[in-house]
């Protein structure tokens, strides 16, 4: 059993497709075949099911993927320990949503690239589908979500924070000074969203309908910096979750307002392929977001 046998396998496992894994690997498929073939004869079982075009996972392929998986991490940090980590160079693809890339995503950036100055980080943003699509189409190494509890067999994940979501507006705004304001008074206002399809957002517009209530933002965005320099200026409401105004609230600029019976909580999670290998520097990436957390 060799290394590189190994990584054909999770090459293999993750694309569940030999023709793709070899074009990924810049190998031919008889020899991605082969190999994987040699790594089942040394194992003495089957790792693959293979039906028409496609293949699956056995479920000894299941549970050697995991082994696989240490392994070649194992290696990877045998081998970092005897180098410099800085020679570690490729491609850290992250999606994300602009609510959680305008807080203490520059940190974590920042200190990945202390970690692994060769490394390219490419981050892209969009909602929750927009994201998990690209992950679905192995475009993305990693998913850090703001939205409900997802849990979904196909995929790792990882609750980093629990966030309430409040009604906010301007210190300013007379329903910041009331004791209790109706949920029908906040819909009356001048809205700032983000998108309709992100994960608050949404969920926000699932359980107004369940009461027969819909919002009318005026303004639709998903830039929450934009967004709070607006409530700042007492240009509107917005609905948001806590850690994006945190710092506005110390500072008393933006407060919450009191809705009475109504409250909702989302969590920031990271999601990857339960397929995924996970290279140190991906492995480096996840710690920092679970150490960095606002």
């Amino acid at each position: 059993m060799e290394l590189r046998e190994i990584n054909t396998f999770l090459v293999a496992a993750e694309k569940m497709n030999f023709s793709k894994a070899a074009k990924q690997l810049g190998y031919t498929q008889a020899a991605v075949t082969i190999q994987i073939k040699q790594l089942e004869k040394d194992l003495g079982v089957l790792l693959f099911d293979r039906i028409g075009k496609s293949v699956y996972l056995t479920d000894s392929g299941e549970k050697f993927l995991t082994y696989a998986q240490k392994i070649l991490f194992y290696t990877e940090e045998a081998k970092a320990g005897l180098k410099n980590e800085k020679l570690y160079s490729g491609v850290i693809r992250i999606g994300t949503s602009e609510s959680i890339l305008s807080t203490s995503f520059s940190r974590i950036i920042k200190e990945f690239h202390h970690i692994h100055p060769n490394m390219h980080i490419c981050i892209k943003t969009g909602t929750r589908d927009f994201i998990f699509n690209l992950m679905i189409h192995n475009e993305l190494d990693l998913a850090y979500s703001i939205d409900q509890n997802i849990i979904d067999h196909e995929w790792i994940g990882k609750i980093i924070q629990k966030d309430k979501v409040y009604f906010v507006a301007s210190t300013k705004n007379y329903l910041t000074q009331k004791k209790e304001v109706s949920i029908e008074e906040i819909l009356e206002q001048e809205l700032i969203m983000t998108e309709c399809n992100s994960g608050y957002s949404y969920e926000l517009s699932q359980q107004l309908a369940q009461n027969g209530l819909y919002f009318h933002p005026y303004l639709e965005i998903g830039n929450t910096d934009l967004i709070r320099s607006f409530i700042v200026e007492n240009r509107g409401i917005s609905y948001l979750p806590l850690f994006i105004i945190e710092k506005e609230i110390k500072n008393g600029t933006i407060a919450p307002i009191r809705i009475p019976k109504f409250e909702v909580s989302v969590y920031r999670q990271l999601f990857w392929h339960k397929n995924k290998y996970i290279t140190k520097p991906i492995n480096d990436f996840l710690e920092l977001i679970k150490n960095i957390k606002s």
